[in-house]
Parts: C-alpha cells; structure tokens; sequence
C-alpha cells in the first residue's frame, strides 16, 4: 500500500512539474510596447526653471512630469493586464542609478498584477557619463549605471522568463504564447560616435536559437534602434539606425521574422527593409501623445494600434486636482508645440521676413512637427496647405531652411491616405 502510495504521488509530482506553463499554451495574445519615457528619479530634481528650460531646448519630451506619466500607465496597464509589456529602452533620463531603482518599482507592480515584463536597455541606460541631476541653477554629477548593474536590475523583467540568453546576458528570448516568441536584443551605441549596432556574438547567438523554432512560429523582435531609417535621409538617420542592419535583417529574413518593435527616434512611424520585415517605431512615452503600442496575435493576424496614456483619467481616479494633470491633453498639446515653435522661431531670426510671417511659418513648423511625431501627418496635411504658413513658405521660396526642407523630405516618405498608428498582417 506504502509502496503504491508512493508510486501515485511520484506521478503527480511529475505531471505537476512537466506540465506546460499555461500561458505559453495560450493562442491569443495582447502585448503593450512602451518605449523612451527617459524617467528621471524625482530624487534627482527640484524641477526648478533652469530644469524646465534645459527640456524646452529639447525635444520635447515632459520628462518633469515622467513621475505622474510613468504612475499612469503603470496603472493603466494593471487595469488592462496584457499578457506582456515589452519596453525597448532608454527608459531613464541619462542612465542614473537612481532612476533605474525608482523605475523598476512601478515594474514590480505590474508584475505583481501577474503581467510579465520584458525590458532592454537603450543608449541612455548604460555606460552613459553624463548621468545628471538638478537642483536650482545647477546640475551635479549623478551616478551612472553599468551593463552590469541593469543586469541586477533588471533580471526579474525578462530574462527570468526567457529561455535563452546572450553571452553577454543582455539580450534574450521568451515564448510567451504557443509557438509564439519574443527576442530582445540589445544593441549597444557607442555615446563617443554616436553610432548602434548589434555585436557579432549577438547575431551569431541569435541565429542559432532562431534557427531551433519551428517554421510557421511567430517571432516579434525588440530593438532599441531602428533596423531601417525612419526618416528618409541617410545623413539624419545614422545615428538612429543600426549601422549593421543588415546582418540583422539577414536572419530576420532566413528565420521569418514577423514584427521589429523598436523606438530611439521618438517617431511614431512605420518602415520596412527592402526584403519587406515591418519595423514599428513607437513614440517617447513621454512626448504629447504619451502613446503606446498595442499588439494582438491571433493564429491569424497580429495587429499593432497606439494608445494614449489616460493622465486626466488617472489624475481624477486619484484626486489629483493640480490644473496641470486635471486638464493634462491641454498641457499636453502647448508644452510640445512651445518647443518645437521656440525652435522654428530661431531658425528664422536672420530671415528677412516681418513678425507675422516669422509666427506663421513658426507656427506651421511646429503643428506639423506635433503630427509627425504622433504618427498622424495624414490628418493636419490638407490644414497645412490652406495655412498661412504655407502660403508664406511658398511665396517666400524658403525650401533652402533647414526646417522646410526636414518637412520636405519627411512628406516623401509618408502615405498620406492612413495614419502611422496602426498595423496588421495575416498570417
């Protein structure tokens, strides 16, 4: 009877630790791309005016308000509950310590509500020397983070469910649905030249475990950089793209790669390789639009569609009444066009032009750049032909500057019948 006993719970301790996890069984799936937020700690600045400011020479980004935008979507993705979030990096200011351990904090929460996180690091994550903080008139030297220190990090969010990993431990692959994959893949960037791209042992690591997956498996990758230019200009772009794409797209190619979710370019924008792999950009989680992506896999198609962080939401369901979050799409929209108006301003200073004519053609600059960043050209092109900003550019032949002709080259390589905020393909 012992003996039989025995032999039962021997068996149920065997079916019980070689059954598969549930979730890779799963045929359906929802997956949340967040990207860029450049979170900044709260303990590393006051946000006084010089901090303010130092962001508005920027681009844009509302990285005094990361804390409050970071806090949203936390919660908004435990109310959701995709079965992952994948984030591809920079996901602080300039690669502080500090910043990291405050981050992964909200990482842990969503973990906790049972949705996993994938995270890789971007440029701004490690080995970056210029990690800052900010108090008054002044900034002062911040602690930088190591390859090293993210992979203590960040080991719980990712590569604790992936099952295979890089040499180096910084990229790896997780199966998060049946026959259903993901690879993140770090690319590091030199911050001397400014130039990314994958290492050898990477690529090498990488086509081998591609090669293990069955045919029809469906296999998203995430990268920080872009793996083809997302603005139509090589001498604009190099610094986004990998510079060795094409060893990358090469086993995309050969394994059937389905989607490349990447960010660093803070464009909201969708590309492909000559050989035809989809490359999604997703915008800075903290340029206006506060926008993420949103994947769904079926065993028939994978579809990508944006989403707005719900800061007002997220403001109200928390009794925060600060005019600045309570009416947060209305600082939204006058912080980022603020910035990209300033810019435009300044380029026309020496023009020979009046007053009115500089606000306008600032102003047009600036509303596009909003649209273009958002993904939704498609929608303010037929108002910027009918601007005043436009009759001005035309009549004034200001092709030459910088800022006009950037629109130029941009409207080449947008199809303006759809938006850049949404995606599909059939399996």
């Amino acid at each position: 009877m012992k003996k039989l006993f025995a032999l039962l719970l021997a068996g149920a301790l065997c079916f019980t630790a070689c059954a598969a996890d549930p979730k890779e069984e799963k045929t359906e799936i929802t997956l949340f791309h967040a990207t860029d937020m450049h979170y900044l700690s709260p303990q590393l600045t006051d946000n006084s005016d010089a901090f303010v400011q130092m962001l508005l020479d920027g681009d844009g980004k509302m990285t005094h308000l990361c804390e409050e935008i970071c806090n949203a979507f936390t919660e908004q993705v435990i109310a959701a509950k995709p079965d992952a979030v994948l984030i591809s990096g920079d996901i602080t200011f300039n690669g502080e310590k500090l910043s990291h351990e405050d981050f992964i904090l909200k990482l842990k929460k969503i973990e906790e509500a049972g949705v996993d996180v994938i995270a890789i690091p971007g440029n701004h994550d490690v080995e970056y020397p210029f990690s800052r903080g900010y108090e008054g008139n002044n900034s002062y030297k911040a602690e930088y983070t190591t390859e090293a220190d993210f992979i203590e990090y960040y080991k719980n969010f990712g590569p604790d469910i992936a099952y295979t990993k890089s040499a180096d431990g910084l990229s790896y692959i997780a199966k998060l649905g049946k026959n259903i994959y993901v690879a993140a893949i770090y690319t590091p960037q030199s911050f001397m030249t400014g130039v990314p791209g994958v290492e050898k042992e990477t690529l090498d690591w990488l086509d081998g475990e591609l090669a293990k997956l069955d045919a029809d498996a469906k296999i998203i990758t995430l990268t920080h950089q872009n793996i083809t230019n997302h603005y139509p200009d090589d001498d604009f772009s190099y610094k986004y793209t990998l510079a060795n794409n094409e060893e990358l797209v090469e086993i995309y190619d050969k394994y059937g790669v389905d989607l490349n979710l990447s960010g660093h370019i803070h464009l909201q924008h969708i590309g492909q390789t000559e050989s035809g792999i989809t490359d999604i950009a997703t915008s800075s989680l903290t340029i206006r639009e506060c926008q993420y992506g949103v994947i769904r896999i079926t065993p028939e198609k994978m579809f990508y569609n944006t989403e707005k962080v719900d800061v007002q939401g997220w403001a109200a369901a928390n009794g925060i009444t600060d005019e600045v979050f309570a009416e947060f799409d209305k600082y939204n929209d006058e912080f980022y066009f603020t910035s990209a108006y300033a810019k435009a301003l300044s380029s026309l200073e020496e023009a020979k032009l009046t007053d009115e004519e500089k606000d306008a053609l600032a102003a047009l600059w600036a509303n596009f750049n909003v649209h273009y960043f958002a993904g939704t050209v498609n929608e303010f092109y037929p108002r910027m032909l009918e601007s005043e900003g436009y009759r001005i550019w035309q009549e004034k032949g200001l092709d030459s500057n910088w800022n006009f002709a950037y629109i130029t080259t941009a409207l080449g390589d947008i199809d303006l019948e759809k938006p850049q905020t949404s995606w599909e393909k059939t399996f």
